[in-house]
């Protein structure tokens, strides 16, 4: 069964923040403007989710299409708490905005594959 564009555009899209996820690790825990280290873990779990859920989802996998809406909707809602620190960067901030802009076109394009096809009868 054929991927619709939507689907492949949104999967990639999310895939992509997922790798973002994973890389947060490597770019500074716990340093001034940086996540705390639980927060940056979480994050990162969430990322390597969004990834496993990703190369399910692709194998037409309904249970791998939930857990990488699920894991970008908590990803994207971790991060809100960022806006209201004085401590985070504008760079950084533009970045977490871009992020949730993007985790929403990716939800946005996924969530009509959720819909289950049509019984057809014999």
């Amino acid at each position: 069964m054929p991927h619709s564009r939507f689907f492949v555009t949104g999967l990639a899209l999310a895939g992509l923040l997922g790798l973002g996820d994973l890389a947060t690790w490597l770019f500074g825990v716990g340093g001034d403007g940086q996540p705390p280290a639980a927060a940056a873990a979480v994050i990162t779990a969430l990322g390597a989710v969004t990834l496993v859920g990703a190369v399910l989802a692709w194998r037409g996998r309904r249970g791998g299409l939930i857990a990488v809406l699920v894991t970008r909707i908590l990803s994207a809602l971790a991060t809100v708490p960022a806006f209201g620190d004085d401590g985070v960067s504008t760079a950084n901030l533009v970045l977490l905005a871009a992020g949730l802009v993007l985790t929403a076109a990716a939800i946005v394009l996924l969530w009509p594959s959720l819909r289950r096809p049509a019984a057809t009868t014999p």
